[in-house]
Parts: structure tokens; sequence; C-alpha cells
């Protein structure tokens, strides 16, 4: 008859609960190598029996890798950034690592902060949404040390790592080439974060479809959120409608659609928009908006599983172009961009 444990259950406790040793125990609980099945449900049961929970403080202080992995983006507030985040700490902890979460605000410095914060803390691996090529030492410093790093959604060119990335190219191209199905040949391509280069192939691929159809690429691009609107509006101002707008990213969706809602501009009848990157209040918008959907929860999903790979077989030195993953994107169609027009305004 196991003996009855007092206070924090141990290691010891859990093999004396199944009759196993101290090894096996920890073998189970860093990946059950070497375990046979049957072996390895005895353990996990005896550890949810007794509400054994791995130390993590200890395994730093013994100089072995935390099961955590290190996550870092630009913005909580982006609601794409903020889907991603969730679906990384979900799949994480579906293979019983925690994720550590760090929020850069779009700032280099905060950036440098941030990853001087993972190394410290001896992380399995890291996933990044990268704001500044500044971030290059850092990452190259960790990879020194045998850790594991994959892109989320954008890269930047001499930064060789694993990514997993969407269509970003051939979602502009689709949004772009519906809305000239439509018959407007005034198309603006409206937003701002031209540097990175997620948002730059949405450009060039607006760029692409508008030379193609013999048109001249007219942008609205800002260096930052706040000069949206009144550049979207200085320039509508001046402009014969019916138009269109494709905005570069779902911030710069809403920051248009408050300005239209403000100034009393109806959609789609003045100007048409399709965005990239869905809403989820997208289809309840008294005009709902046609859009680029990105499948954030599965950009999440997928580098999460890419990490954990590479931690478990210490890839890290493998060739990055085998870790680099393009995920389709949808033209979800509504009505924003005039397919079924409606005279209530947004």
């Amino acid at each position: 008859m196991a003996k009855k444990t007092l206070g924090v259950p141990t290691i010891a406790d859990v093999a004396r609960e199944c009759g196993v040793g101290a090894m096996t125990v920890s073998r189970v609980l860093n990946g059950g190598r070497l375990v046979r099945p049957a072996t390895a449900l005895k353990v996990q049961k005896a550890i949810k029996k007794l509400g054994y929970e791995p130390n993590e403080a200890a395994r730093i202080l013994k100089g072995q890798v935390a099961k955590t992995i290190g996550l870092i983006i630009p913005d909580l507030a982006d609601p794409f950034f903020s889907i991603c985040a969730h679906a990384v700490q979900e799949t994480a902890a579906e293979y019983g690592y925690t994720t550590l979460l760090l929020a850069s605000e779009r700032d280099r410095d905060g950036e440098s902060r941030d990853l001087s914060i993972m190394r410290s803390r001896n992380i399995a691996g890291l996933l990044i949404v990268p704001s500044s090529p500044t971030c290059a030492a850092g990452l190259r410093e960790l990879q020194t040390k045998g850790v594991p790093i994959i892109f989320l959604d954008r890269t930047f060119p001499g930064i060789n790592l694993g990514a997993v990335t969407v269509e970003n190219q051939q979602g502009a191209q689709r949004a772009v080439n519906h809305l000239l199905e439509h018959g407007y040949r005034t198309v603006f391509c409206v937003g701002y974060d031209r540097q990175y280069n997620s948002i730059a192939q949405r450009i060039r691929g607006y760029e692409k479809e508008m030379i193609a159809a013999g048109l001249k690429p007219q942008f609205i691009l800002v260096e930052d959120v706040s000069s949206i609107a009144p550049q979207v509006l200085r320039r509508l101002r001046s402009t014969k409608s019916p138009a269109a707008l494709f905005t570069l990213n779902n911030v710069t969706t809403v920051q248009v659609l408050q300005a239209f809602r403000r100034e009393g501009i109806n959609v789609p009848q003045e100007f048409a928009i399709i965005g990239f990157d869905d809403l989820d209040l997208a289809p309840l918008l008294a005009v709902p908006l046609t859009a680029v959907r990105q499948p954030a929860s599965e950009i999440g999903r997928t580098a999460t599983r890419l990490l954990l790979q590479q931690i478990r077989t210490g890839a890290v030195d493998s060739n990055p172009i085998d870790a680099q993953i393009t995920l389709a994107t949808e033209l979800v169609i509504r009505r924003s961009c005039g397919c079924q027009p409606t005279a209530t305004p947004i």
C-alpha cells in the first residue's frame, strides 16, 4: 500500500505511489523517452492523483532547461497578436510547457530588455514577432546557448531562423483583384509599418494587381497609427467617389472605419473597403466588413509545435529553410466591398 504523502508531493512520492524509481518519473516528466507506454500512463495517473507539480525553480538552479518557452510579441492590444499568443499558450500547455509572455510595445529597447529577460530565465525555446532588426544580436546570443528560435508573422533579412508566416502577397492580390472586378479604378493602399516584410509583401501584392490592370498605385502610408485617419480624410476629400481602399492590417481598418463614421461617409456607396486581417466584430458591423482572414490561431499552434519539435530533437542549427512554413489566407466576402450594396452607413 502506498504511503500517504504529507505537504507538497515530491518525485519520490510519485515514485512510491506507482511502484517505480524516481528516475522513471523524471523521464516521464521530461518527455517519456525510454519509458514503456503502460509505465508512463501509471506515472501520469499518480502525478494527477497526488497533485504533483514540477519545480521549475529547482530545474533552473540545477542548470537544467526549464519546461518553459518564451513568447515576445509587439502589442497585446492588437487582436491578431493576442489570438496568436492564446494559441501558443494553449498548445504549449498540451505538451507540458508553460509560456513566458512579454510585449515589446514595438520598441527596440523594450525588445532588447525582453530578450535579456528570456536569457536569464533559461527558457527551452523562443517564439518572437520581431519589432526591430537590432534584435539580431540578442537572438544569436540565445542560439549560441542552444535555444531554438522561431519567427511568427514576420522575419528580417539576414536573420536566418525558422518561421511561420502567411501568404501576404497572394492575400493582398486577391483582395485588390476583387475590388477591381467591382469596377473600381481608384484603389488606395492604406497603412503603416511598411518596414516589416509582412506588410511589404501586402504592398507588393497591391501594387502588382494595380499595374497589371493598367492602373496607377495610390498609397496612403504613414509612420504611426495616429496619422491614419487625418491622412485618409485629407486624401479622400480631393478624390472623386466611388473609390475603394485596401487597408494593410486590422488596426488600420478600425481607424478608417471610425473616421468614416465620424464624417458620415457611406460604405460602400462612397468608398468601398477590404481589410487585411479579419475582425471578430466584422460580421456585426452595419455594413459587414470584407476582409483577408489570417489563420491567427493556426499560426500560433503551428509555430509552437515547430519550436517544441526543435527542442525535442535539439535541432538548433538545422537548415532554417526546412523550418519555414507559409499558411494560406482566405478572402471573406461580406458587403463593404460592394457585393451587396446597402444604404445603411457604417
